[in-house]
């Protein structure tokens, strides 16, 4: 699993990690300075404790550029305060006693730095992080099992103590790790959803190429025979092929602005356009017949799949059912479904499916239909439910 870069520009999102550490600093720092200079511990502890606090603040403003040497840096400060000993002074005063420095409100930054590590760094080091945090919660729980100030005494202070600490340090955590989880999921999404528009626009690709390629191909050889003989057929042969080269053409260059992140403008094939790819089939050379109800209104991507179906399907039909083959297209409604149906009397195809009929059974299956191909009745046979 990987994990997916914050959207939006960088410098945009470390402004906001800078801010949000300010604001910490802003609310938190005041207090432990306050209560560091006042508390009565020598001159070198002194200087100890204000780096670590500086040091907590500091590394919230890197987490989210470098969360794991940031969270070093808060572990590293958290352990300066839990070693430094008890202050005293006005703060401990109002408290009721003395306390260790652990107790200062910085501390809490540490919870965002395991935040930031479980969130953006990659395995193992969150579970690390983890469990450097529950050995601090003991060590923040066995430091602390003395004080009294609150009045509660005993195991009450410790249970109390030991809940708090854990709680906050799991509950860190996992909301890192759902972060986490959640951006992966995201960029799956986007991944899956980028494969499949890859899978479409290579079925477009490749129905648009085989058909218009099989019809100049058709073309082509009928001209090559007749041409000699009825000159006067080479006009319509030659309008034919330019007619279905440019109008590939147009296909093929609305495809490779989709690819190029452009909206294609060019207007899809339906239903209503299978008369014309039966008639230019006809002229191609292949004897097709087509039978079709009125099948109402359908959606657009019903229309596309079955005009795409049908298309494939006489393509196979001129290149693999073998000369003089005829085909018969049916497009009918029954019930809440659309049919269609090519058949031909051919000798069908000799070889294991291609990249033709996985992708038909592909687009059928994208709205909700089924496909079946295969040999029938001495011919070959396809035929494509899909819901209305």
């Amino acid at each position: 699993m990987t994990l997916a870069a914050a959207p939006g520009p960088r410098w945009l999102g470390d402004a906001g990690q800078v801010a949000l550490a300010g604001a910490l600093a802003l609310v938190l720092l005041p207090v432990g300075w306050t209560s560091v200079v006042d508390g009565e511990v020598s001159t070198a502890w002194e200087i100890a404790l204000l780096v670590a606090l500086v040091a907590l603040h500091a590394a919230v403003a890197t987490a989210r550029r470098w969360p794991l040497p940031s969270y070093a840096v808060g572990a590293l400060a958290e352990l300066v305060l839990v070693a430094a000993p008890d202050l005293s002074g006005p703060t401990a005063e109002a408290a009721g006693s003395a306390f260790g420095p652990v107790l200062l409100p910085s501390s809490l930054c540490f919870f965002v730095l395991l935040y930031a590590v479980s969130a953006q760094d990659r395995r193992p080091w969150p579970g690390v992080a983890l469990g450097i945090g529950l050995v601090g919660c003991l060590i923040t729980v066995v430091r602390l099992s003395g004080f009294e100030g609150t009045g509660l005494q005993g195991w009450t202070w410790w249970l109390m103590v030991a809940t708090a600490t854990v709680a906050a340090t799991v509950a860190a955590w996992a909301l890192g790790r759902f972060r986490a989880t959640r951006a992966a999921w995201i960029d799956q999404l986007a991944d899956r959803a980028a494969a499949e528009e890859r899978q479409r626009i290579a079925r477009e690709m490749h129905d648009v190429v085989a058909h218009s390629l099989a019809v100049v191909v058709s073309h082509a050889e009928a001209g090559r025979m007749v041409v000699g003989q009825q000159p006067e057929r080479a006009s319509g042969i030659l309008d034919t092929i330019a007619t279905t080269g440019r109008e590939a053409l147009m296909e093929m260059r609305g495809l490779l602005g989709v690819l190029g992140g452009e909206s294609s403008t060019e207007p899809q094939p339906g239903l209503a356009d299978v008369g014309d790819l039966v008639e230019r089939m006809r002229e191609a050379g292949l004897t097709v017949r087509l039978e079709a109800d009125e099948p109402g209104q359908v959606a657009p991507a019903v229309g596309l799949t079955a005009y795409r179906v049908v298309q494939e399907a006489l393509t196979n039909v001129t290149r693999h059912a073998g000369p003089g083959a005829a085909a018969t297209v049916s497009v009918t409604r029954t019930g809440r479904q659309l049919r269609v149906e090519v058949s031909d009397d051919g000798v069908g195809i000799q070889r294991p499916p291609g990249r033709g009929l996985r992708g038909m059974r592909e687009r059928v299956a994208a709205v909700g239909g089924t496909l079946e191909a295969g040999p029938s009745d001495g011919g070959w046979r396809v035929r494509a439910m899909m819901p209305l």
